[in-house]
Formats: C-alpha cells, structure tokens, sequence
C-alpha cells in the first residue's frame, strides 16, 4: 500500500487542505499542537471510520462546524484507490454519513460499515478481523499512537498475551481446545443419552425372534385354511354357472309365459271381434232388408219437383218486386197529401207574401186550399186504389210461399231417402268388407290355436325349472355361508398377521435405529479418546512449538531494535514467555516505570517494530507491509539516540515511512518534509 494525498475538510484544526505524500522516508515537522497527528488520524478514519472507544466523529469535526470530510488517494496491488468519508453533526452526537469509494475510477456510493469491509478486503486482512470494533493488524503494523504502545507494555500480561495471539493468529489454538473441551463434553452427554437409549436393545432383539415365530405361526394357520377355502370357491363358482345357466332359462321360460299371455289376449280378442262382427252382419243384414221394402212402395220424381220449385221462386220474385213498386206509390201519394195539408196550413196563417212581399187575400188563401183539397182528393182516390193492389199481391204471396214450403219439405224428405239409399250400398259394402275380415279372423284363430298348442308343448318342457333354481341358490347360500366362515377366520388370522408385521416392522427400526445409535456409540467414544488423549495434546504442542518461533522471532528483534536504539552495555531487555519485556541493568531486573523518558520510548518503539516485523511476516498476504507511520517516536530521546533513528530508518528497508516529530535534527534523516503551521487556530501546510 503507498499513500499519495489526503484532503482534509473541517476535521480538527484544518479547514481545507490537502497532503500529498511520496516514497521513501517523510517527516511531518511542526511545534507541538501544530495538527501534525490530526493527519495521522485522518488516514486513519478515512480506511476505518469511527472506532467505538478509540476514534470518535465529535474528536475529529471541526468545533462550530456542521459537516466534514477526509478523502484519501492510495495505491494497493495496482489499483488506484480514492475514499472518501463524511461527518455530521446531529442534536446530540457527530455520526458518519454516507461516503464512497473509487477503484479505478469506478465509484460506488456506500455505508460507513461497507467502506470499512471493502477496504479491509482491498488490504487482505483476515476474515475474522473483518467485524472487529479495532483494526487490530492495522494498529500494530502501520500505526499506533506512543502512548498506546507504551500501555501494550504496561498493561495486564494475560490481556497483552490474548492480544497477541489475535494479532499473531494463534488465538485459533486456543479456541479449538476450548471449543474441543465443549465439544468433549457434548460428546459425554450424547454418549450418555446413547446409553440410555441402547440399554434395551438385547430386549427388543428377543422380542423380535418370539414376535416372528409367532408370525410363522399364524401363516401356517393361514396355509391349512387356503384348501378348503379354493375347494369351496371352486363349488361356488360352478354352482354361480349353474344359476346363471338356469336364469337363462327361466328368463326363457317367462319368455314363453308371455307369449302363452299374448296368445290367450289375441284369441280372445279375436273371439270377441269375431263374435262383434257376427252381431255387425246380422244387423246390417236386417237394415238392408227393411229399406228395400221402403224403396220398393216409394214413388217419387226429384226433377219435376226442382221445376215447381224453380217457378214458385220466380212468381215469389215478381210479386215481391210489384209490392215493392206499389209500396213506393203509395208513400210518394202520403207524401204528396201531407205536402198539400202542409201548404194549407201554412197559408190560412199568412199575411205577407214571402217571395213578393205583397199582402195575401182571403180570396187568395180560398183559392190556394180549394186547389189543394183538389189534390188531396185525386192523391187518396189513387192512394186507396194501390194499397188494394198491394193488399192482394200480399195475399198472393203469403199462398205462393206456402206452397214453395210445401215443395221444399218434399225436397228434403226425397233428399233423405236419397241419402238413405247411399247409406245401403255402403252398408252392402260393409257387408262385404265385414265377411272378408271374418274370414281372416277365423283363419287368425286358427293359427292362434296352432301357436298355443307349440307354446304349451314347450311349457311343459320347463316343468320343474323354478324348484331346480330355488334348490340350487339354496345350496350357492350355504356354500357362501360357508366359505364366508372361512373367510372370516382366515381375515382374523391376516389381521393377527398384520398386527405382527407392523409390531415386528416397527421392532425392527427401534433395533436398526439402536444397533445405528450403538455404532454412532461407539464412534462418539472413539472420537472423545482421541479428541481427550491426542488432539488436545497436539493443539498444545502445536501452540508451543508456534508461540516459541514467535517469541524467538520477536524477542531477538525486540533485543535488535532496543540496542540500536540503546548503546549501554549495562542495560539490556528481553522478552519473557509471555511476551512481557524484561529489563536488566547491571545483572538486575528492574521495573519498566523506572527508566528514564528517553529509555522508555526506546522499549516502546523497539517492542512496536519488533512487532511490525513479526505481524507481517506471520501474515505474508496483508498489503501495508510497505508503510509504516510512526507517531512522536523520539519523546524524551537525547542527542545520541535522536542520531540512532537514522540507523533504525536505513535498517527499517520499507518503502514508504511516515514520521511525526516535531524535532528538527530528524529532517537531516528523511527524503521529505511537510511543515505543519498553526495559526488562530488553523493549522496549514507551509
């Protein structure tokens, strides 16, 4: 991994700017409080974000500010990489929003928690340090703050000791022991409940051999029965062949039966048809005798009748037409009558002409009705004489009806015997038709008679058909009676059959399942020897064996560091088994409290970059192992050993250090410098 620039916004001291970084060695120089470790910090909230207890979003937002940022722009395994986080000040706290991360000019928008997993991904750390609340390889690898080396050094051993063992990753060793401990005893108590569950297994293996031979017992039973059982069944199924056999023939019999029916329903029907038609002939006989007589005494001539009546119509028509004509004179004569009584009227009561407007005279007036009783006179005298006319021509006509009514009533009495005579031939051809149907019924009898004679002859060939039937279902019943006993005792032995096979069946997978639970019994106690007498064992030796190559490794770089740092023969250090620094001096342990400042941060900075080394050669796929920052590492170092860093950057061989000091005599060592300057309040690069 290589650093090449960082922006700050809004984060501590800094309002805007931006650090660009290079390979090799570089100093961060300024006085103390310039903001020289606020950049550390940066880089470092810009791979991990907030850390719970360790790096919190109110210790890095600039106070009075609302909104921050950090970008950092890195390399690692080719891959250019830009990262971007943001702060926000809420009511009560300054949490992280949303950022994002550009690899390779491909960006992506994401969560704090997805930045921090891709980033330890990009950095190869291991897996089960993904969800760490600390970057725990990052610390002691690439940057920590003196003071918390100084407290790794201080603090409680069995803690140290756990925590190196999650750096150097050998913590594993000791949770598979503990983790095989559990498992050991969740192998105990299956074992245990195997045990229980196999006690009766012997038990259930003799149940089983009585329940089978019990078993054989009831199939024997089954086998003594099926003889019998097929005898009878063959008995039932030629005695069901015999009853179909003769229901053929009943259903043939009752066949017979009705036609004997219908025959008997034909000839007495044709009996009574015959005897019907006798009494038809005898009477029809009698009817053409007695007309024969009648038409013999009748005399009678239709035409000379029609004539009359033809002529009496016609003197009828012109006597109804002259009655007619008189009746219209006579009217027209009331009319004329009533006309002249009118005028007279009318003129005895008139004074002034209407037409000439002139006075009418009495002798006028006696003129006028003098000559209208005239015409009274004459209109009555010829008045009197028509209606005598038409007095006699109704008498006339009254005579002539009753003389056509006369005519027509004979009309009607020849035309009935007209009709009559009609009737007899018909009936003379009935007749006929009567005797030929007659003869056919006879000839119809007589075959009935011939059908009879067969169908009887037949009959008498079904005679004891029905109790032949009835005998032979009597038998069928008592043969399914009994094989139905049979049937009965057989299903009671299959169902005894049944219940044993299910009872053995399920014997069967309580012992398959026990002699399963027997074998997993006996591996489970298998696998608790070895995981007891060998596995546990081996985890321990394997856990020595590493931690003394790691404590060899680390101690002797430990010593390494400390005497480039240190050049006093009367002051040594070491490592103890538990990875706690022993320091001696002049043949005597002393306490790490009572070095001097200078020979503390010494201890300090060797037991960091023995650690540096170790970690990242434990851990060959991590990609910082080219960057190392050192934070303050010469506090309280004198002249001599402010001289001995050049010796620990040269011997470091890492491609890209980053040192914050704010002693001057350390830029003569570097390849770089980036001053930091502070004013009200603002700090900037200069």
């Amino acid at each position: 991994m290589e650093l090449q620039r960082i922006k700050l916004e809004n984060i501590r001291s800094y309002l805007n700017e931006e650090i660009k970084f290079i390979k090799g060695s570089t100093l961060l120089a300024g006085d103390v409080g310039s903001g020289k470790s606020t950049i550390l910090l940066a880089i470092d909230f810009a791979l991990f974000g907030i850390t719970k207890g360790v790096l919190s979003g109110s210790s890095l937002l600039r106070n009075g500010k609302n909104n921050g940022s950090v970008e950092l722009h890195f390399k690692v395994d080719n891959k250019d990489v830009i990262i971007k986080r943001n702060l926000k000040r809420t009511s009560d706290t300054v949490a992280q929003d949303t950022g994002y991360i550009i690899i390779n000019e491909k960006k992506e928008e994401l969560s704090p928690i997805e930045l921090k997993q891709i980033i330890l991904e990009l950095l190869n750390y291991p897996k089960e340090l993904l969800t760490k609340s600390k970057s725990l390889i990052y610390r002691y690898t690439v940057y920590t703050p003196q003071e918390e080396m100084k407290h790794i050094l201080t603090e409680d051993k069995d803690l140290r000791l756990d925590t190196l063992r999650r750096v150097f990753n050998i913590d594993k060793y000791k949770k598979v022991k503990e983790n095989s401990k559990i498992f050991i005893t969740k192998i105990k108590e299956k074992i245990k409940e195997f045990e229980g569950i196999t006690s009766d297994l012997e038990d259930l293996k003799k149940d089983e051999r009585e329940k089978e031979k019990g078993f054989n017992v009831v199939e024997d039973n089954i086998s003594k029965l099926l003889p019998d059982l097929n005898s009878i069944k063959k008995e039932i199924s030629v005695k069901d062949n015999k009853i179909k056999e003769l229901e053929k023939n009943i259903s043939e019999l009752n066949s017979l039966k009705r036609k004997h029916d219908i025959n008997r329903t034909n000839t007495d029907n044709r009996l009574e048809q015959l005897d019907n038609y006798n009494q038809e002939i005898l009477d029809l006989e009698k009817e053409v005798k007695l007309f024969k007589k009648e038409i013999e005494n009748k005399d009678f001539d239709l035409k000379s009748i029609d004539k009359d009546i033809k002529d009496k119509n016609n003197e009828i028509k012109f006597i109804e037409d002259t009655l007619k004509e008189l009746n219209n004179k006579i009217n027209g004569f009331k009319v004329e009558i009533e006309h002249s009584n009118k005028i007279k009227k009318e003129i005895t009561n008139l004074d002034i002409c209407p037409i000439c407007k002139q006075k009418v005279t009495k002798e006028h007036i006696k003129e006028v009705i003098e000559e209208e009783n005239k015409k009274i006179e004459e209109f009555s005298k010829n008045l009197n004489l028509y209606q005598k006319e038409e007095k006699d021509a109704e008498k006339k006509l009254n005579d002539l009806k009753n003389e056509l009514d006369k005519l027509k009533f004979q009309l009607q009495d020849l035309e009935l015997f007209n009709m009559k005579l009609e009737n007899l031939k018909d009936r003379e051809k009935n007749l006929n038709k009567i005797n030929n149907i007659k003869l056919k019924l006879k000839e119809d009898l007589d075959n009935l008679k011939l059908e009879k004679e067969d169908l009887t002859k037949s009959l008498e060939d079904f005679k004891d058909l029905n109790k032949i039937y009835e005998k032979t279902k009597e038998d069928l019943v008592k043969l399914k009676n009994k094989e139905r006993e049979i049937e009965i005792l057989k299903a009671g032995f299959e169902q005894e059959l049944k219940s044993l096979k299910f009872i053995i069946s399920d014997i069967d997978k309580k012992v398959k399942f026990k002699l399963d639970i027997r074998d997993n019994l006996n591996y489970l106690k298998q696998i608790n020897h070895w995981l007891e007498n060998h596995f546990i064992k081996l985890m321990n030796t394997i856990e020595r064996r590493i931690m003394l190559k790691v404590y060899h490794d680390f101690n002797s770089l430990f010593e390494k560091w400390f005497n480039i740092l240190i050049e006093d023969e009367n002051l040594t250090v070491k490592l103890d088994y538990e990875f706690s620094p022993l320091i001696i001096q002049n043949g005597y342990d002393i306490d790490y409290n009572y070095l001097s400042g200078g020979e503390k941060t010494s201890a300090a900075l060797s037991y960091r970059l023995a650690l540096n080394q170790v970690i990242n050669n434990l851990i060959s796929t991590i990609k910082t192992k080219d960057l190392l920052i050192l934070d303050e590492p010469t506090d309280g170092f004198s002249e001599d050993q402010l001289d001995r860093i050049r010796l620990v950057l040269n011997e470091l061989n890492i491609n890209q250090v980053i040192i914050v000091s704010h002693e001057s005599k350390i830029e003569s060592f570097v390849d770089n410098v980036i001053r930091v300057n502070k004013i009200n309040h603002v700090s900037k690069v200069v």
